[in-house]
């Protein structure tokens, strides 16, 4: 705590005084509309709170229309259901667990967010209207209004006064992402890095430019420069993942000749370093023309790849020159994609579009259909049981027991261990039963004027707003119970037998809730980390085998997602751990090889192409197999496809299909159990050696 309190800024003090005033002016309106709860206008206001204005107006806009979405649905079970509980509960847990489900399956996308609410905002209204049927109407529009207040005053004070735009924050993630992917290329292509260290170089490169995607979107809502060059800034994101790819091709087929061809490896390694020179310098190229005043080194770097190439009459005598070709082939695509991507940056930060540039890619992040209805399932489950607890005891608070076992098992459902999470919020709703009850019982009952209770509320909603700045997430379980226990309103009661009732509901539902989720989900990071790999596998078997052929493009997003799921749960400095992340990065090379192949296959000769296709169904039914854990060996079909194209007349086409086979066939041998192969594995350098 005294860490957080040292690196607390200016700005942070400023976001939570912003957040503060758009809670009390909320308060101020609520109260002057005579609204029943305002204390849900003050907890809104802090939900929707973060810190860049474009995520402010996107969780507002989906927490709106989540919001009106469960109060319509809620008037809907009321008017159809208030007369049998029973049938009641069951409606509002399947709307429940579709709401989660559909959260889950978009993952981080803000629409997710609308999913949640849409969830138990009908919880919220619905479960009291039911109580009072012909007020449901009223309860639903006055529950609308102090959430809608709250939203709406966030939103105007984080948007207009001194506002942290998104946009701002995406121009300087663009301008860093570069150099910094210039640096790792450094030290990689010089043979400076330990394999631990280069496989946390390239999960923290990955990242960056996986989010960048994220702050494209709220950059797009705050900022109107950046809505005008969208394509643009996609077209580079499309580039990035295009050179990020090939990077760690480049770097892994280095590594290869390093270990199986040491001495063509060294005749190759100033090259190497001179092309990662070449890369830190135009790093920093901020105008068009500073893009274009490198050729002459590009040029003449290209000049002496074409120079250093085997021929490709060299591939059938000598199937080791593979691999230098390869790297060879590597390093001119990822002088070519550099290139490509300073320009468009340059572009980007002139706010200008480029003169003939390729229609933007399709950014397609991953999803997990399967994983979505689970936890939708849960929540269902919960929410029948918290219902039955209510209905056969026929507990007074047990709508709100119900209210909190489904918001536990909505926004905790998708963690990796989503039980701990749900016994930390039950653990922090405590300290906010403190500090409700101090507020309720002690620090309201003397105030009688508005301005008395800004004065009392400000030392607590301030530092909840410094805690919420700089990311601590335990800070607002504090800030729901506080609230919702306190209940201020125009017309407050004071009484400590109602308030320890209405915490005893609380706890029951986060109880149930995390109960419900260590019984339902027991499983932790590593199920997830099978669940992302077999993810993983799936898209390769698609890759081979699918009707039609995916863009590159959307491809390398989807796989970098997931890869950057599995390397956020992955420690490289732990054996297991690395070879799941080599693997996930050895799977990115096979699913573009594999993607090459099908491009090229109709430029072949009928049996050429024929053994081609062997080898890709082959592949697809392996990865569907290994999937399943039923294991089959693609390689004898790939090494024989290899021959059948080697034997026709030397033609570009046909080494590059070559070539994109050899890829295949190196990397699984590479990585026999990642991809479910039974074959001795070829030995892989240590932590501690240095590597290319």
């Amino acid at each position: 705590m005294l860490q957080i309190i040292r690196n607390l800024t200016w700005r942070d003090g400023l976001f939570s005084l912003k957040s503060f005033a758009a809670a009390m002016l909320a308060l101020f309106v609520a109260f002057r509309l005579n609204l029943s709860q305002p204390s849900w206008s003050i907890t809104t206001v802090y939900v929707v709170s973060q810190p860049l204005a474009g995520m402010v107006l996107a969780k507002s806009l989906y927490r709106v229309l989540g919001t009106v979405t469960g109060a319509l649905m809620s008037l809907v079970f009321v008017a159809l259901f208030s007369n049998s509980p029973e049938l009641f509960c069951l409606a509002l847990a399947i709307w429940i667990g579709i709401c989660t489900s559909v959260s889950v399956y978009l993952r981080d996308a803000p629409q997710a967010y609308g999913g949640v609410l849409a969830g138990y905002s009908a919880a919220i209204i619905g479960l009291p209207a039911a109580l009072t049927p012909n007020l449901a109407f009223d309860f639903a529009v006055a529950r609308c209004l102090e959430i809608t207040l709250g939203i709406a005053c966030g939103t105007l004070l984080h948007h207009v006064v001194f506002p942290r735009r998104a946009g701002d924050a995406l121009r300087k993630a663009l301008h860093a992402t570069l150099p910094n992917m210039a640096r790792w290329a450094e030290d990689a292509l010089r043979g400076q890095q330990a394999e631990a260290k280069g496989l946390a170089d390239r999960r923290q490169i990955i990242a960056s430019v996986v989010s960048l995607d994220s702050l494209r979107v709220f950059g797009a809502l705050d900022t109107p420069a950046v809505r005008a060059i969208d394509d643009v800034i996609r077209l580079f994101e499309g580039k990035l993942l295009s050179l990020l790819a090939m990077l760690v091709s480049a770097y892994d087929r280095l590594a290869l000749l390093h270990r199986h061809q040491p001495e063509i490896a060294r005749e190759l390694q100033p090259l190497a370093e001179r092309t990662a020179a070449h890369i830190a310098g135009s790093a920093d190229a901020a105008t068009p023309q500073q893009s274009l005043e490198e050729t002459g080194s590009e040029a003449g770097l290209l000049a002496e790849i074409d120079a250093r190439l085997p021929p490709p009459e060299a591939l059938r005598s000598d199937p080791e020159s593979f691999l230098s070709r390869s790297f060879l082939l590597r390093l001119r695509d990822v002088l070519a994609l550099w290139h490509e991507a300073v320009w468009l940056r340059t572009h980007i930060t002139a706010g200008i579009h480029p003169p003939q540039t390729a229609a933007a890619p399709s950014l397609r992040p991953y999803r997990d259909i399967v994983f979505a209805i689970l936890v939708g399932a849960i929540s269902l489950l919960t929410i029948l049981a918290t219902s039955a607890l209510w209905i056969f005891t026929a507990w007074p608070n047990g709508p709100t027991a119900i209210t909190y076992a489904g918001i536990i098992c909505a926004i905790m459902g998708a963690r990796d261990d989503p039980a701990a999470a749900a016994a930390s919020f039950l653990k922090m709703s405590v300290v906010g039963a403190l500090v409700g009850g101090i507020y309720l019982l002690v620090v309201l009952p003397p105030l009688s004027t508005y301005a008395a209770l800004v004065v009392a509320l400000a030392p607590f909603y301030f530092a909840c707003g410094l805690l919420l700045s700089v990311g601590v997430p335990a800070v607002m379980p504090v800030i729901f119970v506080a609230g919702g226990l306190t209940g201020i309103s125009n017309a407050m009661t004071y009484d400590f037998n109602v308030f320890l009732n209405d915490y005893l509901s609380y706890a029951v539902g986060i109880g149930i809730g995390g109960l419900a989720l260590r019984l339902l989900r027991p499983l932790g990071t590593e199920w997830m980390v099978r669940r992302l790999t077999r993810g993983v596998l799936r898209d390769l078997g698609r890759a081979a085998g699918s009707v039609v052929l995916e863009a590159r493009t959307t491809f390398e997003s989807r796989m970098f997602d997931r890869i950057n799921a599995l390397l956020m749960r992955l420690d490289p400095m732990v054996d297991a751990h690395r070879a799941v992340m080599q693997g996930g990065f050895a799977s990115l090379r096979v699913g573009l090889n594999t993607l090459a192949l099908r491009r090229d296959r109709r430029e072949l000769p009928p049996a050429a192409m024929a053994a081609v296709d062997r080898a890709l169904a082959a592949l697809a039914e392996h990865f569907g197999r290994t999937v399943r854990s039923r294991r089959t060996s693609p390689l004898p079909l790939l090494e024989a496809a290899r021959d059948s194209v080697l034997a026709l007349d030397i033609n570009t086409v046909f080494t590059r299909m070559a070539e994109s086979l050899y890829g295949i066939e190196t990397t699984l041998r590479q990585h026999p159990a990642f991809f479910g192969l039974e074959v001795p594995a070829q030995p892989t350098p240590s932590a501690e050696s240095v590597i290319a």
